[in-house]
């Protein structure tokens, strides 16, 4: 009563405002049960779906819960399983078994959607997290298919002929008579592959040399037409001068005659380009028939470096 007297005796704008409090700490305290079962519902709920449906992480890592844990209140550490295992087609329930984690199971099927495969054992190792004792824990259990596997590591025995219609085995060919996945094995002591003719399957079949450095010589051979010698890949950065002794550069090139050879001639042969042809032509046509090597180094698309290779090749007449 006291309490009613008293907002009686206040105005009424504040009487109003008293009221509206009180009203709302009275809501306040009701509610405010409801609201912590919603919320604790909420979080129980996000468990389940983790647990059972959530996310695709979730949904396929197939995690096992520990003995005796079956509230599936949040999602259990998965048990680690051994066993064999390609990591070029393995899914995210078999890494998920040998104990991986989800992240790292993402950052494989990343790496293999880009198109990268394991091609060793050791390829495994770069995996980004992987421990050092989780990779020799694992490493015995990598198994990698021969499809995919590096050429240098596949026995050459493999494609030895094997017997067909009753006849006995073949022995193992010269590489020109053996089978064509011969060629993906590395070259032997005294075999050489021509660099100006090789794609980049036979350049990687040259020893030290991978998909990388193939790449390079057939752009740089792009760039010069043609090669005159091995050394020239050396401008290539940090280029294995070991693997030049398995190299060569065919020279069966015809003669240059820069005096009587037409302009479309001379950006026909393999060591001049369309620039270099027409700048000859039209030096020789304001300034008459060249008479040495010298008369060239003033044409800005010859370089002294080029010129070098086309000494041998030039013919003044």
């Amino acid at each position: 009563m006291n309490l009613l007297t008293s907002l009686y005796s206040f105005r009424k704008s504040d009487r109003d405002a008293v009221i509206i409090i009180i009203l709302v700490i009275v809501i306040a305290v009701v509610l405010l049960p409801f609201v912590s079962d919603m919320d604790d519902g909420k979080q129980q709920g996000r468990y389940d779906r983790n647990g059972r449906n959530g996310s695709a992480v979730y949904n396929n890592a197939r995690y096992f819960a520990q003995p005796g844990s079956n509230d599936g209140s949040a999602p259990a550490q998965a048990q680690c399983e051994l066993f064999a295992f390609d990591p070029n087609t393995a899914d995210s329930t078999q890494f998920l078994r040998l104990g991986l984690q989800p992240w790292q199971v993402r950052n494989i099927y990343k790496y293999r959607s880009r198109g990268g495969r394991y091609r060793k054992k050791s390829d495994f190792a770069r995996l980004y997290g992987l421990t050092l004792e989780k990779y020799r824990q694992l490493e015995p259990y990598i198994v990698i298919g021969k499809e995919v596997m590096a050429a240098d590591v596949i026995p050459q025995t493999a494609y030895a002929s094997s017997p067909r219609n009753g006849q006995a085995a073949m022995p193992q060919q010269a590489p020109t008579q053996a089978p064509s996945a011969y060629r993906y094995s590395k070259l032997q002591h005294g075999e050489t592959v021509d660099i100006n003719t090789a794609d980049t399957t036979e350049l990687k079949r040259i020893p030290a040399i991978g998909s990388y450095y193939a790449r390079r010589i057939v752009e740089l051979r792009q760039r010069r037409q043609t090669f005159t010698s091995p050394e020239e890949l050396l401008t290539i950065r940090n280029f294995p001068e070991t693997a030049l002794t398995y190299m060569r550069a065919s020279q069966n090139f015809a003669k240059i005659h820069v005096n009587t050879m037409s302009q479309k001639q001379l950006a026909a042969h393999p060591l001049l380009n369309y620039t270099q042809a027409r700048d000859i032509f039209n030096l020789r046509r304001t300034s008459g028939p060249l008479r040495a090597l010298k008369d060239l180094s003033v044409l800005p698309s010859i370089t002294q470096d080029h010129l070098r290779r086309l000494a041998t090749f030039i013919v003044f007449e």
